[in-house]
Formats: structure tokens, C-alpha cells, sequence
């Protein structure tokens, strides 16, 4: 996904046996993306922004409709403009036809989830520097027919609180750009991306739904009722107010075990400083049926800064992270009780890159990262001790201008 300002757009590449990509068809979501924001590497501060329904053939993304790329110009009419959701069909040869475009509840939609005819959408910003603008940060749900037409599902909206920056983040970065008081306060319209709420996510079960908020450092489980609204969440806060962060995540269904896990990146670090270089993590939990967590692995470093996007390898022994802020990405291996062990600090080099996606296919695995420095897609094949071989990479995205969202299969 472009994520372009005023006329988002899908990019799609055909994938050949061998994992390598060939540009195949540009297509417009019918909306607005958020453009740079406060950083061209990560300008929607989430995973899940372009979604895949490959069993139904649907594709879904989010347009956040940002009238204005710069937070710190003052223009309140930006703050008011509610975000969207595109809904394509993907057609046996892998081309788009945009089916329906519709208001998503609320502000900065910046990720999705679906199950079925049922799909959630975070929406991470709220009324910002307007309080008349609308609702805050929430989740809401919506009903998705066979040929992806979407309508509102009554009464499934529930609240994010996105919580306001401690006082030593109000100036997070001063060496590299001055940062304000403004920027950094959560819930704004665009929000703080270091601090937004970043991702949701069915439970492999599907009867929860999970949501990471960066503000407050904690992770939502919303426990489903049997019509498959969202009830009271489970509320469990990553290690204390400050850091680390939990940013992306992804379950692992081993492979001995019928159990699954959530393990969850954490970009920032033990510190105070937001990015911290070299000081991110990935943890690992186990999701109770009330929707408590339980560590099974606290936050295990990788050395590398800012690891916030995460995938998991068909085979369940491998996860893969993206180190936006070093160019790199990390690889772990997933225990059969959900322990993490780091298999390589750098597993490989990127471009900035942001979201991830991995395919299995006639015994092959391939894992394809959004470069976000550069506007390519790597593509990497995986290997059986979890190694990865670049492919090479393909352009046609935006360099360094906004770009995010990966879908594939």
C-alpha cells in the first residue's frame, strides 16, 4: 500500500515459483493514505493496515483521509476528517477490483483483522486539538458479504484508551528533530505514532480479539460474545507505565503442541528515550481464557532499534522482525511451550523496512518486507534452519515518503 496523501493506492506484484516478484497492476483505494507524518519509515505507527482474506478473496485496507502531512501546522481541519475502509476482490490471477469504500467509525484507522463475515478496525486517533471532532480511539466492527460489500455491525464498538505521554516523552528525540508537547500527546488526530494504539488481531480460536496500545504500554483482550461483539477487555500492562512499548504481533501455533501464542515486538526498549538504538525486544505469551496473560519469555533483546513489525514462519519454529530504525531484520525461534530463543540479530539487511509477510508454497517459504527507505518489497526465501537468502527486491512504491501495508499469498 502506497499510503499516498489524498490518493492512496494498492501496488500488485505477481510472485513466481521461485519467490521472486513482478509488478503487475497499480490500483486506487478510493481514498486518502496519511503521507509522511512524523516519519516517512512509519507513518501509520501499526501492522495490519492492508489485510488478505485469501480463503474468500478479499482484500481490505485502511485510508486514514489525512488532509494534512504536517501535524505541527496548526490546521484543525485536519483533526475532524473520519478515516475509511477499501474492500477489493482479488480475482484467480491475483488482480484487484475495488468493491466498497465506507467510514470506519472513527479517526486514523491504521489496522484490521477479519474472520469470516466479521472485520475489526482500530482506529488510533481521536478528537485531537478539536473536541467536537468525533469519538476517541476505539475498535468497531462491521459485517463483510462474500463479494466484500461491507456495513456497520450494530453495537460493536468498544474504547481505547490511548493515555497521555509521561512527562520525559514530551521531548523524545532532541538530537535528530524538536519535537513537541503537541506532538506527543496520545489520541491526536494524526496521533503520535510512538505512542498510538498499533495493531488488532483475532485469537486463533477466534473468539477474543487483541489490541496493543503503545500509550499506555498495554495489551487489550476483548473476550467475543457468541454473536461476536466485543465485551469488558482483559487489561495486561507490559512490564511498567514507561517502557517497553508492545507494538506489532503475531500467534505461533507450534509444531507439537495445539496450543498457540502471542508474541509481541516491543520497538523501545527499557528506557526512557523514544527510539532507544539498539534496545528492542520480543516477548512471548500465553492468552488465558478470561483474557489474561501469562509471559512465557520477557521481553528478549535483539540488539537492533526499533523492532516493531513481526511474522511467523509456516512451520511455527521461526519468527521474523522488522528493525525499522537499523535497516535490519531479526530472527527468533519459537519454543514448543512458546519460549523465545534469538536465532540472528541481523537475520538480514533491509531499507527501513516496515511490514512483513510470509507465503508457503510446493515446500518453499518466502518472507517479503515493505523497504520503506527505498519504495521496494525484499523478498527472502527461508530456509529450514531459519536463515533467510535474499531474492532481490522490486520497486514501484513511494521512497521514503509514507508507504505501508503488506499483504500476501
Amino acid at each position: 500500500m502506497t499510503n499516498a496523501l489524498g490518493k492512496n493506492e494498492i501496488i500488485v506484484y505477481h510472485r513466481a515459483s521461485n519467490g521472486k516478484l513482478k509488478l503487475r497492476q497499480r490500483i486506487a483505494t478510493g481514498g486518502g493514505g496519511s503521507g509522511i507524518q512524523l516519519d516517512p519509515g512509519d507513518s501509520l505507527g501499526s501492522q495490519g493496515s492492508l489485510l488478505l482474506d485469501s480463503r474468500s478473496g478479499r482484500l481490505f485496507a485502511v485510508n486514514t483521509e489525512t488532509r494534512s502531512n504536517n501535524p505541527l501546522d496548526g490546521q484543525d481541519v485536519g483533526d475532524c476528517q473520519q478515516g475509511t475502509i477499501s474492500s477489493f476482490q482479488v480475482n484467480r490471477y491475483g488482480q484487484l477490483n475495488l468493491v466498497d469504500r465506507i467510514p470506519s467509525g472513527g479517526l486514523f484507522p491504521n489496522s484490521l483483522t477479519v474472520d469470516r463475515n466479521l472485520l475489526y478496525v482500530l482506529n488510533a486517533g481521536g478528537p485531537g486539538l478539536n473536541p467536537f471532532c468525533g469519538v476517541g480511539p476505539n475498535i468497531t466492527g462491521f459485517k463483510v458479504s462474500q463479494s466484500g460489500n461491507i456495513r456497520r455491525f450494530f453495537n460493536a464498538t468498544m474504547p481505547i484508551d490511548p493515555g497521555t505521554s509521561p512527562g520525559n516523552f514530551l521531548d523524545c528525540d532532541p538530537g535528530n528533530a524538536p519535537f513537541s508537547t503537541e506532538e506527543f500527546r496520545c489520541g491526536l488526530n494524526p496521533p503520535a505514532f510512538p505512542r498510538s494504539p498499533a495493531q488488532i488481531g483475532f485469537t486463533p480460536d477466534k473468539q477474543k480479539l487483541v489490541v496493543t496500545v503503545k500509550g499506555t504500554n498495554t495489551i487489550y483482550v476483548f473476550p467475543l460474545s457468541r454473536n461476536g461483539r466485543p465485551t469488558s477487555p482483559s487489561l495486561t500492562q507490559v512490564g511498567n507505565p514507561f517502557q517497553p512499548t508492545p507494538f506489532g504481533f503475531a500467534f505461533a501455533k507450534t509444531y507439537d503442541s495445539s496450543k498457540s501464542y502471542l508474541l509481541v515486538t516491543e520497538p523501545f526498549g527499557a528506557t526512557s528515550t523514544i527510539p532507544a538504538p539498539s534496545a528492542s525486544a520480543v516477548s512471548s505469551f500465553e492468552i488465558g481464557n478470561d483474557g489474561a496473560l501469562t509471559t512465557i519469555t520477557q521481553s528478549l533483546p535483539n540488539g537492533q532499534t526499533t523492532s516493531c513489525w513481526i511474522a511467523i514462519a509456516p512451520s511455527g519454529k521461526y519468527a521474523y522482525v522488522s528493525n525499522n530504525g537499523g535497516s535490519t531484520i531479526s530472527s527468533y525461534q519459537i519454543g514448543s511451550d512458546g519460549s523465545l530463543t534469538l536465532l540472528a540479530s541481523v537475520a538480514a539487511q533491509a531499507n527501513k523496512p516496515n511490514d512483513l509477510a510470509i507465503v508457503y508454497e510446493d515446500g518453499k517459504s518466502f518472507l517479503y518486507v515493505l523497504n520503506s527507505g527505498d519504495g521496494t518489497v525484499g523478498a527472502y526465501q527461508i530456509g529450514n534452519d531459519g536463515s533467510l537468502t535474499s531474492l532481490g527486491s522490486v520497486g514501484g512504491l513511494p521512497s521514503d515518503d509514507g508507504a505501508q501495508g503488506l499483504a500476501a499469498y
